[in-house]
């Protein structure tokens, strides 16, 4: 055999080889004669049970109960005693409210004021009220209405009036708001009043002459009644000692103003005109 038909064998046989290891190697779809992708088994996948990915809520116990318990007592209890302590602070200064006690007509320094806008008329008011009616003109006839309602207003606050002199803080700050309005003093002037008055609020009391202490014995009644009428004289005189020139009487202030104060009409000078 010759040389080249040697090489040419050897040639032949390389191809068939090559061709064998290809079918071999790449194996291809019997329908469509494309080559199909070696298949590679998926990873196994690990699924954890249900109840590891939401674990059940864990329930608590007795004791975890009784201290959420506890806790919310002791929460209740810190807002009832602060509660407590405020309601007592409140009353801390509720309590010494002196001289602006609020009554049924309006405060006390309320009560004088209107008390001492009427007392500068009252003469006035009696002037007018005592002439002929059939004289006064319509102006007249108009002031004196109005004096009266403001009279009336003043008689339906005695009561309450009456009644400060049981408390000298309360009659104190009457007496400061009335002088002052019917007067016109200074502050100055209406802190000496309430001073003054105070003092003889507290002596009445002493004596026993407040309304308070009025004896129920028609025998024992009369005695007392003298005892504080001569009681009113000198604090009567001791207050328009104590004002300026012209403001007593300006006020009307006199032992008969102390009477209608205390509702004793028979003594009053300043009784209701007709």
């Amino acid at each position: 055999m010759s040389t080249t038909s040697s090489n040419t064998l050897l040639g032949v046989s390389l191809v068939a080889v090559i061709a064998i290891s290809f079918v071999i190697f790449w194996p291809s779809d019997a329908d469509t004669g494309t080559p199909a992708p070696v298949a590679v088994p998926a990873p196994p996948v690990f699924s954890p049970p249900v109840a590891e990915i939401f674990p059940a809520a864990d329930k608590p116990s007795d004791t975890a109960r009784v201290r959420d318990l506890e806790d919310r007592l002791k929460e209740e209890s810190r807002a009832r005693q602060k509660a407590e302590a405020d309601a007592e602070m409140l009353r801390a200064r509720v309590a010494p409210l002196e001289g602006k006690v609020v009554v049924l007509l309006g405060t006390v320094g309320d009560i004088g004021k209107r008390a001492g806008s009427i007392l500068p008329v009252l003469r006035e008011l009696r002037t007018l009220a005592t002439r002929d009616r059939t004289t006064l003109s319509a102006d007249e006839k108009r002031r004196l209405l109005d004096l009266q309602r403001q009279h009336a207003d003043v008689l339906g606050m005695l009561p309450e009036i009456a009644g400060f002199q049981d408390n000298p803080a309360e009659y104190g700050s009457f007496f400061r708001s009335m002088v002052q309005e019917a007067a016109s003093l200074t502050d100055a002037q209406a802190n000496q009043v309430e001073s003054y008055m105070r003092q003889r609020a507290t002596n009445m009391g002493q004596l026993g002459l407040n309304t308070a202490k009025e004896p129920t014995n028609p025998t024992l009644e009369e005695q007392w009644e003298d005892r504080r009428d001569q009681f009113n004289e000198k604090t009567a005189a001791g207050l328009q000692a104590l004002l300026p020139p012209g403001a007593a009487d300006k006020a009307g202030i006199n032992a008969q103003l102390m009477e209608l104060l205390e509702m004793d009409f028979d003594k009053a000078e300043a009784d209701p005109p007709r």
